[in-house]
């Protein structure tokens, strides 16, 4: 009975003291961190440049208003065919005359008298001119036929010859005189011309389409008046589209004639591809939407699929394209969030077999928004985990999250 007693409290403490042991081992255990996880694979990766790109027409004519004057409404609306040299564009009529102040129109109107008192004048003068003329005419008859019989010597007659080419002279400028006045009474009643009166040999200008194709964009719909150079009417064919983009000029040096392009959110079922046809070669400067002065560069792009798969794309339609600057058939990667910094260096998380993280340092090659390339570092089928919160370090234990 004794024996039994003490084997009985004994076998209690044993258990008390486990359970305390177990209590304490998993009070005193640190949990594992949950976390997602990738795996380093072969496989292929393509890096992009991706930016906003927009159709437009590959020649697009802008007619503009050949003169200064009252364009009429346009007849056309987008859409439109036109024919060169026979759709008519537009028409376009003299300015009509605006009106007169007090001042200037007593200013034309005393104008205007004092012309018609030079112009009485200058008639009267002709008058007198005419008569002069005459009899200058008659004593140079007369003194020729007197010194034919001798009795008037030759330098009368040649003193008669003188009066007679003189007052010709003096009629010609007289009438030359009316001439130059009445011109002058016309423009100055010309200033007082109202608004609806037509200028006798003033007529419209009928502006018509240089090349065939389809009208784009109508800027000038409305009648108003115009000077000359005004745009007019956008002509062009929709049919013969390209696509360009401004693109950082850090990026556009990446660029060269030729790369393929995908061409996206155009509105299609699909994705439709392109070669990069020209990379202009001047920038020029953009703000930004955060107010950042950028430097652009233009790069323009071809549709490599026929027109039947981007048939519903007119000119000044937006899409996102991605040019292919670089692309390797089979590379070691991983995703772009397993990579962090450490110092200089890129490094990443890897699990080891006992469900613990490892850092690795790793040299990276090529990267798009998704992948990266790694040159050396990691070994293919490692896992490797994304995007590491603080809580992962140097042998924590790490679970995959569900």
């Amino acid at each position: 009975m004794m024996r039994n007693w003490l084997t009985g409290p004994r076998l209690l403490l044993a258990l008390l003291v486990a359970a305390v042991a177990l209590a304490v081992f998993v009070a005193l255990r640190e949990p594992a961190v949950n976390v997602e996880l990738g795996r380093a694979e072969h496989g292929p990766l393509v890096v992009t440049i991706d930016d906003l790109g927009e159709t437009r027409v590959t020649n697009l004519y802008v007619v503009s208003a050949p003169i200064t004057g009252q364009l009429l409404r346009v007849p056309l609306k987008p859409g439109a065919q036109v024919v060169p040299r026979q759709t008519l564009l537009g028409r376009i009529q003299p300015v009509e005359p605006s009106p007169l102040d007090a001042r200037a129109y007593a200013q034309a109107t005393a104008e205007i008298r004092s012309l018609q008192a030079q112009l009485a004048a200058s008639q009267s003068r002709v008058s007198e001119a005419r008569a002069e003329q005459i009899l200058a005419e008659r004593e140079f008859s007369r003194a020729s036929d007197l010194a034919n019989r001798g009795f008037v010597s030759r330098a009368n007659v040649d003193r008669a010859r003188a009066a007679r080419d003189r007052s010709r002279a003096a009629f010609a400028e007289a009438n030359q005189s009316v001439a130059a006045t009445s011109q002058g009474l016309q423009a100055a009643r010309a200033a007082l011309m109202v608004a609806g009166t037509k200028a006798k040999g003033a007529g419209a200008v009928d502006v018509t389409s240089p090349v065939p194709g389809f009208v784009l964009r109508v800027p000038q719909e409305s009648e108003r008046v115009v000077v000359a150079g005004t745009p007019l009417v956008e002509v062009g064919d929709p049919d013969r589209l390209e696509i360009v983009t401004d693109l950082l000029s850090a990026d556009a040096v990446r660029v060269r004639p030729g790369a393929e392009v995908f061409i996206e959110d155009w509105g299609g079922d699909r994705p439709l591809k392109g070669r990069v046809r020209l990379v202009e070669p001047y920038g020029f400067t953009k703000i930004s939407a955060l107010g950042v002065e950028e430097q652009r560069v233009n790069v323009v792009i071809d549709f490599a699929e026929p027109r039947e798969a981007w048939l519903r794309l007119g000119h000044g339609y937006r899409a996102t394209v991605r040019i292919v600057v670089s692309a390797a058939p089979n590379v070691l990667k991983v995703p772009i969030s397993a990579l962090f910094r450490s110092g200089r260096e890129w490094s990443v998380f890897v699990v080891d077999a006992g469900g613990r993280a490892r850092s690795k340092q790793v040299k990276a090659g090529r990267m798009n928004d998704e992948e990266a390339e790694i040159v050396s570092g990691l070994a293919a089928g490692e896992r490797v985990i994304l995007h590491p919160s603080d809580k992962v370090d140097e042998g924590v234990r790490v679970r995959e999250r569900d």
